[in-house]
């Protein structure tokens, strides 16, 4: 990369429009959301935005239709239909906003249906001069994040490839850097294995994430960046602009749409 790349990253929207209802925590604003994109948009080229990032969650779908424990078939039916709506809506407000987007699913999304609208989605992505490592990992039974064998087999090629090309973005859901805790677990079982690996790297400048509503920022002593934005989804939707120059992060600042 030649010139450095402002990427605007934003983390767990819990959209819902077609979807009925909002989610099940009152600040989390399901359906004001497709609104908040809009206003959003408006804004990227003011901010001075390469490409837009979002690290999970884009959708709130219910509980019950992710665990399978909605078995009614006409129920699941539906909700199928109006999820693939919200996906579709999405994709849409993405579009419209006429900027390189990466986008991953979170928990409270549904793969399938993230796959079917998101269509030739791949793992690794290189735009905007850089290489965006993407992870689809997992929360196992005590509501831990888990990464999976094939996710830790990409971690392991792509680190041990880094040094043949662009400056790495490693990009999950879940976090790594620093360890946290409230009634449940956010960093990964193994989080010291990915953090120390990306630390010794020399190729990844940061790794983004989300899940952990309040947010985080962390820079390693080798100058990696761990960031997690506040969630969109509560006011005032907050976002992180993130600015990665050839030789690593450059800056990192907080923004958000009701207070400037």
């Amino acid at each position: 990369m030649a010139d450095p790349v402002r990427i605007l990253h934003l983390t767990d929207l819990h959209m819902r429009r077609s979807l009925e209802g909002t989610a099940n925590k009152p600040e989390r604003l399901s359906r004001q959301m497709p609104d908040r994109l809009r206003d959003l948009a408006g804004r990227l080229d003011d901010l001075g935005v390469d490409l837009v990032l979002v690290t999970g969650d884009l959708l709130d779908v219910p509980d019950e239709y992710i665990d399978g424990s909605m078995s009614d078939p006409a129920e699941r039916a539906e909700m199928t239909a109006q999820a693939e709506a919200d996906y579709r809506r999405f994709k849409d407000l993405m579009d419209a906003m006429g900027k390189p987007y990466i986008l991953i699913p979170g928990n409270h999304d549904d793969e399938a249906l993230f796959d079917k609208v998101f269509d030739g989605w791949t793992p690794v992505q290189d735009k905007a001069g850089l290489r965006f490592v993407c992870f689809r990992d997992f929360l196992n039974s005590d509501r831990t994040p888990v990464r999976g064998a094939a996710n830790r087999d990409l971690f392991d090629r792509v680190v041990g490839e880094g040094g043949d090309g662009p400056p790495q973005i490693h990009v999950q859901h879940y976090m790594i850097d620093p360890p946290t805790w409230t009634n449940l677990q956010y960093h990964y079982t193994d989080a010291d294995r990915y953090r120390d690996r990306i630390n010794a790297s020399g190729c990844v400048a940061a790794a983004l994430s989300g899940h952990f509503h309040p947010g985080s920022h962390l820079v390693s002593d080798t100058g990696v960046l761990y960031s997690v934005p506040p969630a969109f989804c509560s006011a005032p939707h907050p976002f992180r602009l993130v600015d990665i120059g050839p030789d690593g992060v450059l800056g990192c600042e907080d923004r958000s749409l009701l207070n400037g």
